[in-house]
């Protein structure tokens, strides 16, 4: 049905340059905190790999010993207001109560405030009060212009500088594309080699003169959802799966399980940050059953969801053989770019 909506495409462009003329001009303002704040965003709702480029950044800040603190919304937590998910030493909040993308930051990095709050400006000084965090990284942030940004990184996955898709409510791109003129850095994810990289920067080149790196997106582990122990992944091979996925671009992880050499069986699609019931994963059940797939196989984020300190997911986890893929995020083109930027901070 979207397609029907593009009448309302330039409807929508207007009222996003109005909003951004508005901040150009100081109409609406920004807030601006007294550590150095990090963007990274994107020009798409979901799908960009902007959480894998968010856990790289922070490990990057955390190994220079910087204090570091995430701040983002919670797209669709039960929860409102100011939610410490992390303190940096332990995790405070679920996926339910935080949201499943702050949830699975907080549990993957020790040493890194977590909060959410739809004021974010309110949760980077609570961070800076409190936890005394020197670097504040906002995440989704490239939209949210009321907090002030000392770097603004924009990712953008290499299909879509090679193929942009129409903006909302058509398509799924918040913003124009000239947007990308906003960004002190650009950030082409998923790129496969470096000569899609250089591909795609000369595409981003005619919007802007800023640097542009290239960041590819590896396998890290493949773990049992239930202990987190990994396996080999060269014992996976040929195996048969039944895969599940509640994420922004489910056509990625249905290409990473393929290059794992996995066979997919079936994949099971759910809209992005699903909130599973117990009849879904019952017909996952059978679904495997059915198939006769030797794993039933998610993603990270997911999984985060489905762990609950209620515990009413624990027979699905314990009983079923479902394991999930851990992915990260290394930079094959304009190291020196991303490391200049961020020791500017």
């Amino acid at each position: 049905m979207r397609p029907l909506l593009l009448p309302c495409v330039p409807l929508y462009g207007v009222g996003v340059t109005i909003r951004n003329w508005f901040f150009d001009i100081g109409l609406l303002r920004s807030h601006k905190v007294r550590v150095p704040v990090i963007s990274v965003g994107n020009l798409s709702a979901g799908g960009s790999g902007k959480t894998p480029f968010v856990e790289m950044l922070a490990k990057r800040l955390l190994f220079a010993d910087r204090k570091v603190a995430i701040v983002s919304r919670g797209y669709k937590r039960q929860s409102s207001g100011m939610l410490v998910v992390s303190n940096g030493t332990v995790q405070c909040a679920d996926a339910l109560a935080g949201g499943d993308e702050p949830a699975q930051l907080a549990a993957k990095l020790t040493g890194a405030v977590v909060i959410v709050d739809e004021q974010r400006v309110r949760g980077a000084e609570y961070a800076i009060e409190k936890f005394g965090s020197e670097v504040i990284i906002l995440d989704d942030g490239f939209q949210h212009r009321y907090l002030k940004r000392d770097l603004d990184i924009l990712v953008l996955p290499v299909d879509e500088v090679e193929k942009p898709e129409w903006m909302l409510p058509a398509g799924n791109r918040r913003e124009p594309m000239s947007s990308i003129r906003r960004a002190s850095l650009i950030a082409i994810s998923r790129c496969e080699s470096v000569v899609q990289f250089q591909k795609a920067k000369t595409e981003v080149q005619h919007w802007t003169g800023k640097p542009v790196i290239g960041i590819t997106t590896r396998v890290a582990a493949f773990r049992r959802a239930s202990s987190r122990f990994s396996v080999d992944l060269g014992g996976i091979k040929g195996k048969s799966v039944v895969a599940f996925s509640g994420i922004g671009n489910p056509e990625s992880f249905v290409r990473t399980l393929h290059a794992l050499g996995l066979e997919v069986k079936q994949h099971v699609v759910f809209p992005d940050h699903h909130l599973y019931r117990g009849s879904e994963l019952r017909n996952l059940e059978v679904l495997l059953t059915e198939t006769r797939a030797d794993y039933c196989v998610t993603t990270e984020k997911d999984v985060a969801r489905l762990s609950s300190p209620k515990n009413e997911f624990s027979d699905f986890l314990e009983n079923t053989p479902l394991f999930f893929v851990e992915i990260e995020q290394s930079v094959i083109a304009g190291e020196n770019e991303l490391t200049e930027g961020i020791n500017k901070l």
